[in-house]
Parts: C-alpha cells; sequence; structure tokens
C-alpha cells in the first residue's frame, strides 16, 4: 500500500473511532488535512468494503442524535443532505422514522422541559419564546399551535 494511501487510512481510521462519518463528510476532512483526492478516495474504498463507512449508519446514528434533541425529521434530513448523504439511503431513514414519529408529541415533550410550570399560558412574551423556539426546531405551524394552546398536558 502507497504510503500516502497507508497515512490517509489510519487517519481516517482514527476519526472513525470517535464518531461516525458518511462517506462524503470523511473526503473532505481527509482532505482539508492535506490528503490528496486520490489517496483520501483509496482510503475511504477501503473502509467501506471493511464495513467502517457507512452511509446508512451514518444517517441512522444522525437521525437518532438530532431527534432526542427535538429536531423535526425534515429539519434533520436537510442537514444530513448538507453533510453529503447519499440521497437514497436519506430517503430510507426518512421513511424509518416518519412510520413511529408524532409530531404534536415530540412538541410536548420540548415544551414539558422548557415550560413544565406552563408560564406560556398567562404569559405572551413566553408564548411567543416558546413558539420560536418550536418553529427553529422546524415544526409546522399547526402542529405549533396544537401544542402550545393543548389542553392535555401537565
Amino acid at each position: 500500500m502507497n504510503p500516502e494511501i497507508k497515512a490517509a487510512y489510519s487517519a481516517a481510521l482514527r476519526w472513525l473511532t470517535l464518531r461516525e462519518y458518511c462517506e462524503v463528510e470523511l473526503l473532505r476532512k481527509l482532505s482539508v488535512h492535506g490528503f490528496d483526492e486520490i489517496a483520501a478516495e483509496s482510503a475511504v474504498e477501503q473502509l467501506k468494503d471493511y464495513g467502517c463507512v457507512s452511509d446508512a449508519r451514518y444517517a441512522e446514528a444522525f437521525f437518532r442524535y438530532r431527534l432526542k434533541k427535538g429536531e423535526a425529521p425534515w429539519m434533520i434530513a436537510e442537514k444530513a443532505r448538507q453533510k453529503g448523504v447519499d440521497e437514497e439511503v436519506l430517503q430510507q431513514a426518512l421513511d424509518t422514522v416518519n412510520e413511529v414519529y408524532d409530531a404534536k408529541e415530540a412538541c410536548l415533550t420540548l415544551l414539558r422541559k422548557r415550560d413544565a410550570t406552563c408560564k406560556r399560558r398567562h404569559d405572551a412574551k413566553m408564548w411567543q419564546r416558546q413558539a420560536r423556539y418550536l418553529r427553529n426546531k422546524g415544526f409546522d405551524a399547526a402542529t405549533m399551535m396544537d401544542a402550545l394552546n393543548g389542553e392535555d398536558e401537565g
């Protein structure tokens, strides 16, 4: 194995021990660290052959992490697209999430964490702050209104 490819392989493997990377993201990182394109591609290809790099596994981990942070699936998918995840793999992950995802329940969970005493019901400024927070997490207006004005919580 070429020494440049071996160095790129070692660097990529070291990074993969810390967290998952998609193929494109790993190629970018190798490029930023000064590895030439041929060495980076060879190293990533070998890692793919060994099963160390998988866009599907990355997409699954990315969705799981972002869902825990309270983001809406469409927003997570857009962020994954920007990272370079393959569109077909991304669509499969999105379909899997959408089968079990309940947007209103996700909104209510976020609201329970941020406004456990339901101050938003008596304070317009607090209500607006919570609405902005939910909007920034990617929720649509109807789901937000339903959750913010809902009577079925705490």
